[in-house]
């Protein structure tokens, strides 16, 4: 989830030419819409990247706390061009599992990501950025 077109764009096809199935969305409540529709287990969203500073709307916090009621087994990756000082340790207290720093190097998504399956240890990697 990222309110920038380009950067959304980009970080969908950077997961997909890496062999992930990503689904892209601008906004805290589409990801949500999507997150909600009806798939086999097989299909669900196992990763989550979301930008946590959006203007107007649903932020990246607002979506993780939802989240982590309906869905506490997925992983979800806070994204932001604005983290200071202990921004890892405050995300992670949240509920975050990683942070990305914008803008970031495309090794780090996919490493990121990589390193959130790898906890889950499931046969599918969706991501949803």
């Amino acid at each position: 989830m990222d309110d920038e077109p380009h950067v959304l764009a980009v970080a969908v096809a950077i997961l997909e030419s890496q062999g992930f199935r990503a689904v892209g969305c601008p906004s805290g409540e589409e990801a949500l819409q999507i997150l909600a529709q009806p798939c086999p287990d097989a299909e669900r969203f196992r990763v989550l990247v979301l930008d946590i500073t959006l203007p107007g709307g649903m932020s990246g916090f607002d979506v993780l706390e939802i989240v982590k009621v309906s869905d506490p087994d997925l992983r979800v990756i806070a994204c932001s061009g604005f983290f200071q000082g202990d921004a890892r340790d405050l995300c992670q207290a949240l509920g975050f599992v990683d942070i990305l720093t914008k803008p970031y190097p495309i090794e780090s998504l996919c490493a990121v990501v990589r390193r959130c399956l790898m906890r889950d240890r499931s046969p599918s990697s969706a991501v949803s950025s």
